[in-house]
């Protein structure tokens, strides 16, 4: 929940040192979502500038373990943050 940068349209809260990744997170979200019988789901994300990956692979994983949930059922449309434009880290969600 905490972005790395600072842009004046959002009012999301900002760090250059965020706190860590919850490794938990993937595993939380798709419980949580497939427990509540969604079969559709949007994911948005903060920018994370401060992580090598910019959390492209926390992103996938939260991606696979909501497809691992229901048969695969749950249909998941992933917003991703930009990347810095960087298309190999797009293709790591992809």
């Amino acid at each position: 929940d905490t972005c790395t940068r600072g842009c004046s349209f959002c009012a999301v809260k900002t760090s250059r040192k965020p706190p860590p990744l919850d490794q938990d997170e993937p595993q939380k979200v798709a419980d949580a979502i497939a427990e509540w019988g969604f079969d559709y789901v949007v994911l948005t994300s903060v920018d994370r500038d401060d992580l090598d990956d910019q959390g492209s692979g926390h992103f996938r994983k939260v991606v696979q373990a909501l497809k691992g949930k229901r048969d695969g059922e749950i249909l998941v449309e992933a917003l991703t943050p930009d990347f810095r434009g960087d298309l190999d880290l797009v293709e790591i969600v992809a």
